[in-house]
């Protein structure tokens, strides 16, 4: 088989038995034409014909980034992805705020072990209002005096409860202008007391952040394993609240003194009208 038919089949074959698949089907149509090889034109007509969509590519921002997370996922049987989470925020004031949420999957289809599949919907519109909760509590300020944009590029699956952790750090690095650790990634739910609930897929995620190159994962104190102490070129911190995991995604260290010391570090972007009083 050419190389490059190679390279295609690692960017499209997402386990084992469809890169079978694939290679048996490209030589299928070298062999009906009669070619002792498999070129890079079959490769690319079985991905054509099979409507294979590319794995999706881990990337990480070269630097730290102001409201701008690395979240983790899974997306299908055991195949843990990078999901990056951006936040943006502008103060309007007197509770006008408005929340938006894009690039969210509304529905993804899975598959189980038996072979059939099934349908959920994502909830991270749903856990937008824990989120606020939880920064509102943590800073001392009220969400709704700003407009508040979370995007997932890529319109990733996302499943709400486990996005919940990344929203809430996203959203502190807009408002407060601190940047957060390009190379942390986090997973798990929030509670609305800043608790940080355990979440599924753990090992699969803890993976795909070893091959995006993340140096640190946090993942919630209840989802800790003695196995994932193999992962020793990556540090994996369980966490219990989301103070905690602050201290450890922002860029700058942030102490935890209080609520009076945390409001006096908000600030807002530079897009916005004004700093509130």
């Amino acid at each position: 088989m050419a190389e490059e038919g190679v390279e295609i089949i690692k960017r499209f074959a997402t386990n084992g038995r469809e890169a079978v698949n694939m290679v048996q089907l490209a030589a299928g149509l070298a062999i009906t034409e009669k070619r002792d090889r498999i070129g890079r034109e079959d490769v690319e007509w079985v991905v054509s014909c099979g409507q294979y969509a590319p794995r999706q590519e881990a990337r990480i921002y070269p630097e730290p980034q102001v409201g701008v997370v690395n979240g983790l996922a899974v997306y299908g049987p055991n195949m843990g992805s990078i999901v990056e989470l951006e936040a943006c925020v502008h103060y309007v004031g007197r509770r006008r705020g408005q929340v938006k949420v894009t690039g969210v999957v509304e529905e993804e289809e899975l598959g189980s072990h038996d072979g059939r599949r099934y349908k959920r919907k994502s909830m991270a519109r749903n856990s937008v209002e824990n989120v606020l909760t939880v920064v509102r509590s943590l800073l001392n300020v009220d969400p709704l005096d700003y407009d508040i944009h979370l995007n997932f590029p890529g319109a990733t699956p996302v499943d709400g409860p486990s996005a919940g952790l990344s929203m809430v750090i996203a959203v502190y690095s807009a408002l407060t202008g601190v940047a957060v650790d390009n190379v942390v990634a986090v997973t798990g739910e929030v509670s609305i007391r800043g608790a940080v609930k355990p979440v599924g897929g753990i090992v699969a995620k803890v993976e795909a952040a070893r091959r995006a190159g993340i140096r640190k994962v946090l993942i919630p104190w209840e989802n800790w394993q003695e196995n994932l102490r193999k992962f020793g070129d990556l540090q994996v911190i369980p966490v219990r609240w989301v103070h905690e995991a602050l201290e450890h995604a922002l860029y700058q260290e942030v102490k935890m003194a209080g609520r009076e010391g945390l409001a006096s570090r908000v600030r807002v972007l530079s897009a916005s009208p004004y700093i509130p009083s």
